[in-house]
Order: C-alpha cells, then sequence, then structure tokens
C-alpha cells in the first residue's frame, strides 16, 4: 500500500481524503494530513510538512498558493513524489523545477479543472506553434487577486463580460495566483510561461468557471473548451480540480492506464 499524504484539506484537499478513506484509489491509503485544523473526520495524524514528507511516500499538495512552495521543497528534498494542484507557484518559483531535476524526488502536476492536456502533450514532440487559454470565472472568484488589488478594480461594479488581463502565462501566474494554475499547466505542457498567451474575464452571467485553449502544432492542432461548476466551498476552484488529483492517484497504481 502506498501511504498518501495530504496538504491542505479544503474543497479540493477534501475530496481526495474521502476518495482515499471510501477506498476508491487502488493500493493507496491516507496515512496523515497537514492542515491548520484538525479533520477529525478523516481519523489520521495532523502533521507538518516535515513529518508529512517523512512518513508518507506520495504528497498531494491542495494548499493555499503561498504554502505551495515550502511543502515541494520539503517533499523533494526527502526524494517523494508530489502532486501540485498549485502549478502556477511553478512559475512563481522556477528554483522548484531545478530541485525536481536535482532530487530523487518528482512533481506530477494534474491536468486540474481543463481537458486536452494529453493531446497537448502529443503535440509538443511535433513541434507546437502558438499556445493561447481564455478563462471565464464570476467576478468575485477572483477576491483578493494581487492584480485585483493592485489596479483598485471594483468587482462588485462589473455587469457584463469584462477582460480583467492579457498576457503570458508568467505574469499571469504572478497577477492570479489563485486563478490560473489552469494558464500555468497548459504553459508547461506547451510553450513555457512566457510564450503561452492567456485571457482572463469576469462574466457576472457565467453559469461557472470555463477554459478554452487553443493550440497550433507544426502538423497539428487541438481546440477545447471545459465548463465547470464552481466548488460550492471554494468558488475560485472547480470540483474537477479534485477528481483530476484522484485521477492521478488511479494511474499510478491502476493495471490498465488511459494516458
Amino acid at each position: 500500500m502506498q501511504k498518501i499524504g495530504v496538504a491542505g484539506v479544503g474543497a479540493i484537499g477534501g475530496a481526495v481524503c474521502r476518495a482515499l478513506t471510501d477506498n476508491k484509489i487502488r493500493q493507496c491509503t491516507l496515512h496523515a494530513i497537514s492542515d491548520l485544523q484538525d479533520k477529525p473526520a478523516f481519523d489520521v495524524p495532523n502533521l507538518d510538512f516535515e513529518q508529512l514528507c517523512t512518513q508518507c511516500d506520495i504528497i498531494v499538495e491542495a494548499l493555499v498558493p503561498d504554502a505551495a512552495p515550502d511543502l515541494a521543497r520539503t517533499a523533494l528534498t526527502h526524494g517523494k513524489t508530489i502532486i501540485m494542484i498549485s502549478s502556477a507557484a511553478l512559475l512563481r518559483f522556477p528554483d522548484l523545477l531545478d530541485l525536481a531535476e536535482q532530487s530523487a524526488g518528482r512533481i506530477l502536476v494534474p491536468s486540474g479543472a481543463l481537458s486536452g492536456i494529453d493531446g497537448v502533450n502529443a503535440l509538443h514532440s511535433m513541434g507546437i506553434t502558438s499556445a493561447t487559454i481564455r478563462s471565464t470565472k464570476k467576478p468575485m472568484a477572483y477576491d483578493g487577486a494581487p492584480h485585483i488589488i493592485d489596479n483598485d478594480i471594483d468587482l462588485t461594479a462589473i455587469t457584463r463580460p469584462q477582460c480583467l488581463f492579457e498576457g503570458n502565462a508568467l505574469d499571469a501566474a504572478k497577477a492570479f495566483p489563485a486563478n490560473v494554475n489552469v494558464a500555468a499547466t497548459l504553459s508547461l505542457a506547451a510553450l513555457g510561461p512566457e510564450n503561452t498567451f492567456v485571457e482572463v474575464w469576469a462574466d457576472p452571467a457565467a453559469p461557472g468557471n470555463s477554459h478554452e485553449i487553443d493550440v497550433q502544432g507544426a502538423y497539428s492542432s487541438t481546440k477545447g473548451r471545459v465548463d465547470n461548476r464552481p466548488d460550492p466551498d471554494n468558488p475560485k476552484t472547480s470540483m474537477l480540480a479534485a477528481h483530476s488529483i484522484i485521477a492521478t492517484l488511479k494511474s499510478m497504481t491502476e493495471k490498465v492506464v488511459i494516458l
């Protein structure tokens, strides 16, 4: 059995913990969590990052953006595999990528709230010429983002679709660290953070969170759109994000895997 440690037991981490405790992931067991609050529903120890990475085989990261780098550094230093949903942290803190190359550990980035990353990975081997992503959420999903604060944007005053940001994935990760993990993930699979174009939109009429990708290659291209209902416990994210982590864990233990 693989001992799984989950850091951050909110909307995303909680869903992963439930899947583990309900025995929905083959040969994996929830060994411990790391959270600011005890979660008695899961009946496992609540450890600090160091203890979690020492005792567990695989670490699942579902933290607030600024906490993710410390966990990743600890996991990689201990030579552990870490599944990171906060992929924007990999753009903001590129030393994590260097550390992964130097350590015995690995970083696995799940598809999150996106679809079609498998096709983008295949396109990458043939050569990608352009990569674009457009994300749309309700205005208040961006509440507290640095870009909103720095530009004094009144989200409550938005009454129709409005583009809040245009730029590359690196700048988007700095502007919206809790909202653009999808853009960061696409950039890591495609042309890199400085060459992946991002649009961030706010739409008060949006039924949920939507992401549209357009990736052009030398021999093939792919376009896709995924519409997600926001997680009721965290409107900044989608329930699909949690289940992409669960799917990643399953792909590590199932006998037949579709990639």
